[in-house]
Parts: structure tokens; sequence; C-alpha cells
């Protein structure tokens, strides 16, 4: 049997309903995985799939936050649970391997960077640097490497 319910009840409960769907909204959003992967996972299959043993956590962060605000979190989470992520076939290695060489976030048409700084594109370019990096004193490439030969 349904009582009568009062104006205040009513309002007093809708209200408290309305604001539990609020909340759940906010917390679920579409771009979001069931279960984000944390950064040391991120770093981890990082290293296998660039083939790196040392990743900027700083830079990793910002990749991997890219990464989950593109929707792509369980994809990553995907990788993180293959055996081999280094031989894996999916395209989110390649993005993910991508996103660090070059710095630039995986958001379709973001205009940030992730690390440009710490991209690993300069460690596999030894013969240049950031640019706007300093690699020295004022005139320091007039003289040739004291590590190189001639």
């Amino acid at each position: 049997m349904i009582g009568n319910v009062s104006r205040r009840e009513l309002l007093k409960n809708g209200t408290s309903a309305a604001t539990m769907l609020i909340i759940g909204v906010q917390f679920i959003t579409p771009g979001m995985a069931a279960a984000s992967p944390s950064l040391d996972q991120f770093i981890a299959v990082s290293k296998k799939v660039t083939g790196q043993s040392s990743l900027d956590s700083g830079m990793g962060k910002n990749i991997l936050d890219a990464f989950v605000a593109a929707g792509q979190g369980g994809d990553i989470a995907t990788l993180i649970g293959d055996p081999a992520p280094e031989r894996s076939q999916l395209k989110i290695a390649n993005a993910i391997v991508a996103a660090w060489y070059s710095g630039l976030s995986p958001l379709p048409g973001a205009s940030e960077v992730t690390g440009f700084n710490d991209a690993l594109v300069w460690n596999a370019l030894s013969y240049t640097k950031p640019w706007g990096s300093c690699g020295g004193e004022t005139g320091y490439w007039g003289e040739p490497p004291s590590d190189q030969e001639p």
C-alpha cells in the first residue's frame, strides 16, 4: 500500500536521487576504462615496447593521462596483460612507442606535448638535441667533441 508522501519528502528524495546520479556520471565518463592502469604498470609495459630501460615517470604520467582521456585505457590494460607486449600486434603498442619517441600527445587534435625534451628521439639522434637546449658554453660547437674521433 502506498502512503501519502508530503511535498517536502518528495523534494528531498528527488534531490538525493538527482545528486547520486550526477555524482555517478562524474566518476564514470566515456573515456575511462573500468580499471585504469597504474603509472607503474604503464612504465613497465612502456619499457618493454620501447626497448628502453629508463623512462621519465613525469612524461609517462602525461602520456598515460592522455591515452586514458582519449578512451584508450582499456587498450593499455589489455596490452599490460599480454605476456609478450614487445611482440604485440595491437595498435596501442605502436601508439605508445610513438608517444614516447615524439613527445606528442596521443589525444586527437591536442596541441600540447607530453615531454618534448625527454622524448626518446633525442637519444636516437645522438648528433642533435632538443631545440632551445644549450649544449654547453658559448662556442662549444666550434670544437670537436672530446669523446669522438674527428
